[in-house]
């Protein structure tokens, strides 16, 4: 007979004793409860989960009882049933549901997380007016008025105002969305302060979608990356994002712009942290505390740098793996994956890069030791810590046949992000990985680059990766454009540090023609394709780092040659002559150009000299106006050439068809010498030779003599004098 009917039963046997009495007493407040719960709540959202946050004592909730559940003070044998039945119960279990998170908990299991302590007092909670939604599958601890103890593991739906107290584990796949509004939908803080923007489970579970939220952080310095990164995300489809904000200045703008943001408060510069810099150090640690926060409030948090390009969603992809509890990039070089796979952690040994990884909640444990590891030890960095603490008591050796490999003392399951799709700096931008592979990527972090913020900048800009504003892209000077010379045997012979700088410095000379022309012109320099015939990396190669897939010679990032930042950096006119604006190779593919700077347009083709009739002006004469060609000679003053294209200044772009022996010199020597001191500090280093020191210094006048370099190192004519590769300073 079941519980539903012990009424009758208790009545006819005629129960004696205490314990007899007691058992009655039990079955008639179960069946009491749930037939008030059936009464009261008949329609109330019987087929749609329903959340509420665990801070709420009076939550709703309803009882599910299977077989074997223990009263105190009885045995199991002695205990009745007592089921709801089974259509009346919306199933919540995922079939791709984790083995470990299903394992039974005890009854002393602990409480579900809690929201991390705000770093500012929160503004009071308004009363719950809707319940929010959460798909939980629990172990319940259920208490009744009669003090009998039941513990229940069956997947409940839970809804009752009984005094019930419940203890939930949320699934790998629980869906938390806010009452009102669906999961990415932006709702405006009550202002700006800081205290009305902390973070909170409830801010979380506003944007969170299938229990993930996807995190980036920046500062006021990097508001244009947070802006990039945004535009990036929401073009993939991707709602359910937020940026944690490190200080008041960025807070503001992210709430002007109604981005998802929250305070971090952190203490921290307003300006560039500076990699390996000690504010790095203390960013890292703020992303690290992040990380652990968002998994012990139950979240799966995919952490991504802001230094990051999203191009597709990458969410779907990271479901194919629910028994994942890390995903994690790869500093790794070369494909080993298979397909779309993840990378076959057998052979792709390289350091984990957590600049983009998800974590579910299921990790939060190693969150939790990561914090106070870093905590301990100021000068330990992060990442290391990472790679220590998953790769301990694990290996590639337990791996499974989708290339997850057991970790963190055997707890936990890591895979490693295919390195073609989830793209370093150097698989994307130098070896075109995805294109080798034929995969769209999903994501490019700007690593493995060289001169700091502004070389990530530029790096996105030269792939079509970077929006700016409009008046980038029309500038009102004008810009200057030109067809580099890359002759085939240089490219051919470049497979030995001396082919490669003979390669290079033939790109040098044409590009410090282009900025003498564009510097006395006043015009924006667009930047030729530079090809180099060895990459460029920290530590002695012979040509591609070690463990790379990289194809010599290939098309080479600005900041591989020149040192970006100088290029950007303020010089003092009276001391460098006037600045020198440039844009990037790619520029004139950008879409965002206007066709009213493209369809104006001037080409000036230069030849070494004027004969009969081939120029369109004589020597030293202004070029007629209204051409579409202008045909000119050679090696010119900056005065001729300013003379030469006098009346088209108004024209969006002057296209030289060669800067090969274009410029011949300046007429005043004052102008050569601030020249000459702009771009002394333009050129980077190639690395690296086996020596101490290995690198070599680009040299932007090695053809002039004499000259001195930026080191103060004096060449000149003499046999020991004349420029050569040297090693150092």
């Amino acid at each position: 007979m079941s519980c539903g009917s012990s009424q009758g039963r208790c009545a006819d046997e005629e129960p004696t004793g205490l314990a007899g009495t007691m058992k009655c007493t039990i079955r008639r407040l179960l069946v009491y409860t749930v037939l008030i719960t059936l009464i009261s709540y008949t329609g109330f959202r019987l087929t749609t989960p329903v959340s509420f946050p665990a801070s709420i004592p009076a939550a709703n909730v309803g009882i599910t009882r299977s077989e074997g559940v223990q009263a105190a003070g009885e045995t199991r044998a002695s205990i009745s049933e007592l089921k709801v039945d089974d259509t009346s119960v919306v199933s919540t279990v995922s079939t791709e549901t984790r083995t470990d998170v299903e394992a039974k908990e005890p009854p002393s299991s602990p409480p579900p997380p809690q929201p991390a302590k705000p770093l500012a007092p929160p503004p009071p909670t308004p009363p719950l007016e809707s319940a929010e939604k959460i798909v939980v599958k629990a172990d319940v601890n259920v208490t009744d008025q009669a003090d009998v103890n039941v513990t229940d593991q069956a997947d409940v739906n839970v809804t009752d105002q009984a005094d019930v107290n419940v203890t939930a584990k949320p699934e790998v796949n629980s869906t938390r969305t806010r009452a009102g509004g669906k999961p990415g939908k932006y709702v405006a803080p009550k202002s700006k302060l800081a205290q009305d923007n902390q973070l909170t489970e409830e801010l979380v579970g506003r944007y969170a979608e299938d229990n993930v939220v996807m995190v980036t952080w920046a500062n006021h310095h990097y508001h244009d990356f947070v802006r990039n990164w945004v535009r990036n995300v929401r073009n993939c489809g991707v709602r359910n994002f937020m940026v944690g904000a490190m200080d008041n200045e960025l807070l503001e703008k992210l709430i002007e712009d109604e981005v998802p943001t929250f305070a971090m408060q952190s203490g921290l510069t307003t300006e560039d942290f500076g990699w390996g810099t000690e504010n790095f150090h203390k960013m890292g640690r703020k992303k690290i505390e992040l990380i652990y926060l968002f998994t012990k409030m139950g979240f799966d948090i995919l952490v991504s740098d802001v230094d990051t390009v999203w191009l597709r969603n990458p969410l779907p992809y990271m479901a194919k793996y629910p028994n994942a509890d890390v995903l994690t990039s790869s500093d790794h070089l070369s494909n080993t994956a298979e397909g779309e796979g993840l990378e076959n952690p057998n052979k792709a040994h390289s350091a984990a890069n957590i600049g983009i990884m998800l974590l579910r909640h299921t990790a939060k444990e190693l969150a939790k030791e990561w914090v106070d590891v870093l905590e301990k030890d100021d000068k330990v960095w992060d990442q290391n810590v990472f790679n220590d603490l998953y790769r301990r008591g694990g290996g590639p050796s337990v791996k499974d046949d989708k290339n997850l490999v057991t970790g963190y003392d055997g707890k936990l399951k890591v895979g490693v992000l295919p390195v073609s799709m989830f793209a370093s700096g150097h698989t994307y931008f130098v070896q075109r990985m995805h294109e080798k592979v034929g995969l769209d990527p999903y994501v490019v972090h700007a690593t493995f680059q060289y001169s700091g913020t502004e070389g990530k900048r530029h790096r996105m800009r030269e792939a079509l990766l970077w929006e700016d504003a409009p008046e980038y892209y029309d500038p009102p000077a004008g810009l200057l454009a030109f067809a580099p010379d890359v002759p085939k045997t240089l490219l051919d012979n470049s497979q030995s540090v001396e082919g490669h700088f003979d390669l290079v410095n033939h790109q040098i000379l044409q590009v410090r023609s282009a900025l003498q022309v564009a510097q006395k012109l006043g015009r924006v320099l667009v930047m030729p394709k530079l090809y180099c015939g060895f990459d460029r990396w920290w530590a002695p190669h012979k040509g591609t780092i070690p463990g790379s897939d990289t194809t010599l010679p290939y098309l080479c990032p600005m900041d591989h040659v020149f040192e970006v930042e100088t290029w950007i950096r303020e010089q003092p006119v009276e001391e460098a002559g006037p600045h020198i604006d440039f844009r990037e190779y790619s520029f004139f593919q950008n879409h965002l150009v206007p066709s009213s700077v493209k369809d104006s347009t001037v080409t000036v083709s230069l030849v070494d000299e004027c004969g009969r009739d081939e120029c369109t002006q004589a020597m030293g004469k202004a070029a007629p106006g209204g051409k579409d060609t202008i045909v000119a000679a050679k090696n010119f003053t900056d005065v001729q050439v300013a003379t030469l294209l006098e009346e088209y200044k108004d024209v969006k772009v002057l296209n030289f068809t060669s800067m090969v022996g274009a410029f011949g010199r300046f007429e005043d020597p004052a102008d050569a010498k601030k020249f000459s001191n702009r771009i002394k500090r333009y050129a980077a280093i190639w690395c690296c030779k086996h020596k101490n020191p290995g690198h070599i210094w680009y040299d932007m006048e090695y053809d002039i003599v004499p000259h001195v370099d930026r080191h103060n190192r004096k060449w000149d004519d003499t046999e020991r004098g004349k420029w050569r590769l040297t090693t150092g300073p």
